[in-house]
């Protein structure tokens, strides 16, 4: 992954709320995305994030911890950030880069390079090694755009939970004209 490293920023932990602050307990398991913190340090300084970065908890990576940042903000060691490179942020989207890191093949990837047994920690270098593919702009944002329409249907309940409603009234109209059309024979004999 040339493409991309982790941010070297640092941003003073006053600057950081509940909302700017990641840390692994307010990443969500299976790429939910992140909820806000239950604790944010008072002193020092943390990894800076800022929008666009991909974050990833480091810790337990089977439990598909990934989140791309809408803010700026700042996080501990136990999330990693993941920056495109400013010479390549003309040929690659972060969303894309975000949809290759939250499949399956990257955390699969990612447990089989991880150390530790008991709790297993990311390679921060085998990570940096993961082979990526980098087609044009035009083919990342359809692939993108395809992705993110399957993420809303799958995992927002305002668009996802209507359109299975949908569907099922569809199906639903089908058996019924199906179960209650019958042949005149069959009715007459009754």
């Amino acid at each position: 992954m040339d493409v991309a490293d982790y941010s070297k920023n640092r941003i003073a932990a006053n600057e950081l709320n509940v909302e700017s602050y990641v840390g692994v307990d307010n990443l969500l398991q299976n790429r939910q995305g992140k909820t806000i913190s239950s604790y944010v340090p008072k002193i020092g300084k943390l990894t800076c994030y800022e929008v666009g970065d991909i974050l990833i908890g480091n810790i337990r990576p089977y439990l598909k911890k990934i989140w791309i940042a809408t803010n700026v903000g700042g996080t501990n060691g136990d999330v990693l950030v993941i920056r495109i490179n400013e010479t390549e942020k003309n040929n690659l989207s972060s969303k894309f880069l975000y949809h290759l890191l939250a499949s399956d093949s990257f955390f699969n990837y990612n447990m089989q390079t991880a150390k530790g047994a008991k709790m297993p920690r990311g390679n921060k270098i085998a990570i940096m090694k993961y082979k990526i593919p980098v087609p044009s702009l035009a083919a990342q944002n359809r692939i993108v755009s395809i992705l993110d329409k399957f993420d809303a249907l799958v995992n927002d309940i305002s668009i996802g939970l209507p359109a299975e409603l949908s569907a099922r009234r569809q199906q639903y109209e089908y058996y019924r004209g199906k179960l209650l059309t019958f042949k005149e024979k069959e009715y007459a004999n009754k």
